[in-house]
C-alpha cells in the first residue's frame, strides 16, 4: 500500500504541477525564455566568433618612407584597423582614455635612421588593456608586422653587402616561427565562450524553474513539500512535469542551435548527448534546492550564487592550476565543473564520447551522491517529526540536569 500510494502522490503531483504551468504565466515564461531566448541571444551576439579589425590610431614622427610602409602593413593585418593619425602624444592617450580606440602605436622619430644604421628601433605600442581579448589580438598583431619589417630590413642591407638572397634571408631571420592550432583550428573565442554558456543555460533551466514553481506553490497558500505526505514522490512529480521543457532546451541547444552556429564540434550527437546527462545530473541537485525555497524571488537569490561563480570556478574560463586548492576541491562537487571539461574536449578536439570517459564517470559519482543528498533534504522535516517522537516516547530517558531550563 505504501508503495502505490507513493505512486498515487506522484501522479498527482505531476497533473497538479502542469496545471500549475499552465495557470501561472511566471512559471512557464521561465520554462520557455530560458532555453529558448537566452541562448539565441549569445547566438547572436557571438556570431562572429572572433574579433578583426581592432580599431587603432597612428602617431607617426618618422615620417619615412619606411614609417609609412609600417603603416600600412600594420593596415592591412586582419586584426587591426588604423583608423586615424594623432598629431601628439598626448593627443592619443586622451583618444584612449575616451575609448575611440583599442591601440595606441607610435613610430620614434629617429625610426628609419637608427634601421638604417643597424641600430635597433622602437616600435611603442599603447594600450587601456580593459579588454584582454582584445588585446591578445591586436598587440601580437603589430609584434608580427614589427618583426618582419626589422627581418626585410636586415635583408636589405645583407643583400647590399653582395650576400646571396637565401644566405641573407637566414642570416636575417635564423628562426621561422610557425604554429597550428591542433584543437580549436579558428582560434575563435565565441565558439569557445558560447558552448559553455549555454550549459550554464541548461543548468539555470533545471534549477530555476523547479525552485521558481516550488516558491509559487507556497506563495499560494500551500505548504512545503517537505511538510506533506511522501514529500520526495511530490517533488518527483513537480519534476516530471517540467522534464519535457528541459528535454526540449537540451535538443533546442545541443540538436539545433549548436549546430546551426557550427559551435557543436566533431560530433553533434555526443554534445547533446553530454548536455543531456548534465541536465539528469541537474535533476536532484533541483530538487533539493527546491525544497528549500520559500519564494520565487529566492529563487533568482539562489541563481545568483549557483550559476556564475561556479561557472568562473569550474577552470572553464581560467586554468584550473591557477586556482586555489580549496576553491578547486569545492567546485569538484557541482556537476557544472566536469560537464563543462568534458564539453570543452568534445567541441574543440573530438566528438567521441570515449574521450570524455573520466569526466562521465565523475558525472556519474555526483548523480548518486546528489541524488543521496536531496533525500536527505527534502526528509529533513519528517526525520526531524519522528526524532521528536522517539523523544517523546513513554520510557525515554529524562532530559539531563543541565538541559533543564530555569523558570
Amino acid at each position: 500500500m505504501t508503495g502505490r500510494a507513493w505512486l498515487d502522490v506522484l501522479r498527482a503531483s505531476a497533473r497538479e504541477e502542469r496545471g500549475r504551468i499552465l495557470r501561472e504565466r511566471s512559471i512557464l515564461l521561465v520554462l520557455l525564455a530560458i532555453p529558448l531566448l537566452y541562448p539565441v541571444i549569445v547566438a547572436y551576439l557571438y556570431h562572429a566568433e572572433d574579433a578583426r579589425d581592432r580599431p587603432a590610431l597612428l602617431l607617426d614622427l618618422d615620417g619615412s618612407a619606411l614609417s609609412r610602409r609600417l603603416a600600412l602593413e600594420l593596415d592591412a593585418t586582419p586584426e587591426l584597423r588604423i583608423d586615424r593619425r594623432v598629431a601628439s602624444l598626448d593627443d592619443g592617450v586622451a583618444a584612449l582614455r575616451r575609448d575611440e580606440a583599442e591601440l595606441l602605436l607610435v613610430v620614434p622619430g629617429d625610426f628609419s635612421r637608427r634601421l638604417k644604421r643597424g641600430e635597433q628601433a622602437q616600435l611603442a605600442v599603447w594600450a587601456g588593456g580593459a579588454n584582454m581579448y582584445t588585446w591578445a589580438i591586436a598587440y601580437p598583431a603589430a609584434v608580427t608586422v614589427a618583426g618582419a619589417t626589422g627581418a626585410r630590413v636586415r635583408t636589405a642591407a645583407f643583400l647590399a653587402k653582395g650576400m646571396p638572397p637565401e644566405a641573407a634571408r637566414a642570416r636575417a631571420a635564423p628562426i621561422a616561427v610557425g604554429d597550428r592550432l591542433l584543437y580549436h583550428p579558428t582560434g575563435s573565442y565565441g565558439r569557445y565562450l558560447a558552448a559553455g554558456i549555454f550549459l550554464v543555460v541548461l543548468q539555470q533551466l533545471v534549477v530555476v524553474s523547479l525552485a521558481f514553481s516550488a516558491g509559487a506553490r507556497l506563495e499560494a497558500g500551500l505548504p512545503p513539500a517537505g511538510r506533506e505526505p511522501f514529500p520526495l514522490a511530490r517533488l518527483l512529480g513537480m519534476a516530471a512535469a517540467h522534464a519535457p521543457f528541459w528535454l526540449a532546451g537540451v535538443a533546442f541547444v545541443g540538436l539545433v542551435l549548436m549546430p546551426a552556429m557550427g559551435w557543436a564540434g566533431p560530433s553533434v550527437l555526443a554534445t547533446a548527448a553530454l548536455l543531456l546527462a548534465f541536465a539528469v545530473v541537474m535533476v536532484p541537485v533541483a530538487i533539493g534546492l527546491a525544497s528549500l525555497a520559500r519564494d520565487r524571488m529566492g529563487t533568482f537569490q539562489l541563481l545568483m550564487f549557483f550559476s556564475v561563480p561556479l561557472f568562473l570556478a569550474s577552470g572553464f574560463t581560467w586554468p584550473p592550476g591557477q586556482l586555489p586548492r580549496a576553491v578547486e576541491l569545492a567546485t569538484a562537487v557541482f556537476p557544472a565543473t566536469p560537464a563543462l571539461r568534458a564539453l570543452r574536449v568534445l567541441v574543440m578536439k573530438t566528438g567521441d564520447l570515449a574521450a570524455v570517459a573520466p569526466q562521465l564517470a565523475w558525472l556519474g559519482a555526483l548523480l548518486v551522491l546528489h541524488s543521496a543528498l536531496a533525500v536527505l533534504v527534502v526528509r529533513r522535516a519528517p526525520l526531524a517529526r519522528r526524532l521528536a517522537a522517539l523523544r517523546r516516547r513513554p520510557g525515554a530517558e529524562p532530559p539531563s540536569p543541565a538541559s533543564r531550563t530555569t523558570p
